[in-house]
């Protein structure tokens, strides 16, 4: 993906709405019209009443200036106000993408990223790409409507048409300039990529070496740390040079601007007015505010780009699944890879038919989580099949694999708040429902308020949880082992009374004894 495209992505991604995004460029557009009208304005008024005319003739300029000075602030308020309202509508529907690509990852992909401020710094990188609409696109947007309206006031107010080839002229200045600004982007864009990653090459060494650095002293080898380190030094400060060279040249290409326009205006300017002279001086002159604006704009291109990057690492592909979920719910596994060992790889094949209770039994490490992260499809299976039915579990679409596959882990989340929020997650409690808590040992009403629930109870408030949604397979994770045999004794009659394919996890062996079948994980090996 090009620089260009990526940014574009992100803005499409944003999905603004189309009055705020309209209504932010209107007053971006008229609040830059209004700072260059009073500035080419307040100074022709000066040219204008030194020749003494007298205050009639003055009086429309003067009326004039007077109105775009007084709106420029509330006009000012105006766009910060639209462009902000934009910025945050942005951010919210970036943050609604972030929530939903993360939401799809596997069991795997998030304890490879578990390390580290990962969410955090995702948040950080979708609060920085609002800088795209508030100090990119919308004051770009403005700048080249305000060049445009501005070249057109040269060649129309001007008294018999005289003066259209200094703005036709301006014009091409201006736009060849622009053009060389947004397309120095991607030399700019490769040379922070690069600055990055020297910087953060820098301070893995410096943070590595620091740690070694007591070790290495003692063995007297304080020069190879210090070669070490400038080495990493000397590449910083190369990327720095060379993002500063850059930088450079775009600062040559905003002085040119005023410079090339008003040569243009000294090659083509007829006999005139002095004041239309100096209207098209300032416009031109004018040409530097505008190329330094859009300059800022390329710069924040720039800096938000590398955040974009690291966004656009955590999607995902596309989830191609589309099957609704099967009346014949079988479910056969075959091959799945549920642990690694000195021995190789250990895979686990079976069938397990409606209604039926299965135990899964071994030592820890032996694969029993994996595998009920595989059969409710919360993991990446690289090897082997599972499907329902015949339908491979892969081609069935999330809404409906949820509805009728629940997993309850052994270590539940989203236990704090009321009852009728933690338990019902958008459902709602019937008397059945707060009977089963009861029958567990939970005597609660809807209102009442959980704050720290203890392990066992965290387990029993999770399964009344997946029964109320009826699942037609429910796969437990070691749901009794912070209960005592009473607690123990209630869940496994709760189970009894459910239609549900079970399918449980457990070194428990009053529960093992309550399966109609058990299989054994012997280290990893299945038995």
């Amino acid at each position: 993906m090009s620089d260009f495209e990526r940014l574009r992505t992100w803005l499409v991604r944003a999905a603004p709405p189309r009055f705020d995004l309209i209504k932010a460029l209107f007053m971006a557009s008229v609040a830059s019209l209004a700072g260059t009208g009073l500035f080419v304005g307040a100074l022709a008024l000066l040219v204008v009443s030194s020749g003494r005319p007298g205050l009639r003739a003055i009086a429309v300029f003067l009326i004039a200036i007077e109105l775009v000075a007084f709106l420029r602030s509330p006009l000012r308020f105006g766009e910060r106000m639209s462009t902000h309202r934009l910025g945050f509508a942005a951010v919210a529907r970036w943050r609604q993408w972030l929530m939903s690509t993360v939401g799809t990852w596997s069991f795997s992909r998030w304890q490879r990223y578990g390390t580290g401020d990962l969410l955090e710094r995702s948040l950080t990188d979708t609060d920085e790409l609002q800088d795209l609409w508030l100090r990119g696109v919308i004051p770009s947007v403005a700048t080249l409507v305000t060049m445009v309206v501005s070249d057109a006031a040269v060649g129309v107010l001007a008294p018999r048409g005289h003066w259209w080839s200094v703005a036709v002229g301006t014009a091409v200045v201006q736009i060849l300039l622009v053009t060389a600004l947004v397309s120095r982007l991607g030399a700019q864009v490769r040379a922070d990529r690069h600055l990055r990653t020297c910087r953060g090459a820098y301070l893995a060494s410096l943070v590595s070496s620091r740690a070694a650095a007591p070790e290495i002293e003692r063995l007297g080898a304080s020069d190879f740390l210090r070669r070490r380190d400038e080495v990493s030094v000397w590449d910083l400060r190369d990327a720095e040079d060379a993002m500063r060279r850059e930088r450079q040249r775009d600062v040559a290409l905003v002085v040119a601007g005023p410079l090339a326009s008003l040569g243009v205006l000294a090659m083509l300017h007829p006999a005139s007015a002095p004041v239309w002279l100096v209207v098209a001086s300032l416009v031109a002159i004018a040409t530097f505010d505008a190329l330094a604006t859009l300059r800022a704009s390329v710069h924040i291109a720039v800096a938000v780009t590398g955040g974009a990057e690291r966004l656009d690492e955590l999607a995902s592909a596309p989830l191609d699944s589309d099957a609704t979920w099967p009346v014949e719910t079988t479910l056969s596994f075959r091959d799945i890879i549920v642990a690694h060992s000195n021995d190789g790889v250990h895979r686990m094949s079976g069938v397990v038919t409606p209604g039926r209770r299965v135990g899964v039994s071994g030592p820890s490490g032996s694969g029993k989580s994996t595998l009920l992260r595989a059969l409710s499809r919360l993991d990446d299976v690289s090897d082997g099949a599972v499907d329902v039915g015949g339908v491979p579990l892969s081609d069935i679409s999330e809404g409906q694999l949820r509805t009728h596959v629940v997993l309850v882990p052994s270590e539940p989340g989203l236990v704090k708040g009321y009852v009728r929020d933690v338990v019902g997650m958008g459902m709602a409690l019937s008397d059945t429902d707060l009977a089963a808590l009861a029958g567990l040992g939970l005597d609660v009403e809807l209102n009442d308020q959980w704050e720290e629930l203890s392990r066992g109870e965290r387990q029993r408030v999770a399964l009344v949880r997946a029964l109320m949604r009826t699942p037609d397979i429910l796969l437990l994770d070691e749901p009794t082992s912070a209960l005592g045999d009473a607690e123990t004794h209630a869940v496994l009659e709760l189970l009894s009374r459910t239609t549900s394919t079970v399918i449980v996890a457990t070194h428990d062996a009053r529960v093992l004894a309550w399966c109609d079948e058990v299989i054994t994980l012997a280290d990893g090996a299945t038995t």
